[in-house]
C-alpha cells in the first residue's frame, strides 16, 4: 500500500467512529462498563458512548484513539508496552495510544501499533464472537478478525 493511501484514509478517520469487526459483524469495540482501566471488548452494538471512539490525527497515517465517558472524561486506548497478546485498555494519558491506520477495503481499516521491541506491527484483534471477548494486539494473521468497519455514529 502506498503511503499516500494511508494518509488519505487517516484523514477520513478524523472524529468519532464506531468500530465493527469484519469477522463478527454483530460485535463492535466497546469499553467495558465505560470505566477507566477497563478492557476494550467485543460487544453487541447498543449506541452507548463507550462504543464511540475518537480519532485524532497525529501526522501521516497515525491517529491517537480515545473514548469520552458519560461524565465527559477522556480515556485513551492504551498499549504502553505492545506485544502479541496484549489486551487493549482505557487509561488516562496518551502513552501507547497512537495507532497506524491501514486501509483494508473501502470503509474498512486495520489498526496497528509497532511492537515494543520494534520488530513487527501488531493489530487490533477480536479472537471470537463471545460477548466480552477482550480485544488484543496480535501479529498480522490475514483474517477478517483484524479488520474493522469505521463509521460515524450518525451514519446508521
Amino acid at each position: 500500500m502506498s503511503e499516500a493511501a494511508e494518509v488519505n484514509l487517516a484523514a477520513a478517520l478524523v472524529g468519532r467512529r464506531i468500530l465493527t469487526n469484519a469477522s463478527y459483524n454483530d460485535r463492535v469495540a466497546d469499553l467495558t462498563n465505560g470505566e477507566l482501566n477497563s478492557y476494550i471488548i467485543g460487544w453487541a452494538r447498543n449506541g452507548g458512548r463507550n462504543q464511540v471512539f475518537n480519532f485524532e490525527p497525529q501526522g501521516g497515517s497515525t491517529d491517537k484513539i480515545s473514548l469520552t465517558d458519560r461524565d465527559r472524561r477522556v480515556y485513551h486506548i492504551s498499549s504502553p508496552d505492545p506485544a502479541p497478546g496484549t489486551k487493549l485498555k482505557a487509561t488516562i494519558g496518551g502513552v501507547g495510544s497512537v495507532y497506524t491506520i491501514v486501509n483494508h477495503a473501502p470503509g474498512q481499516v486495520k489498526l496497528s501499533i509497532l511492537s515494543s521491541d520494534g520488530t513487527a506491527p501488531l493489530y487490533w484483534t477480536l479472537n471470537n464472537e463471545d460477548e466480552g471477548t477482550k480485544i488484543s494486539l496480535e501479529l498480522d494473521n490475514g483474517t477478517a478478525n483484524q479488520v474493522w468497519g469505521a463509521v460515524a455514529p450518525d451514519d446508521d
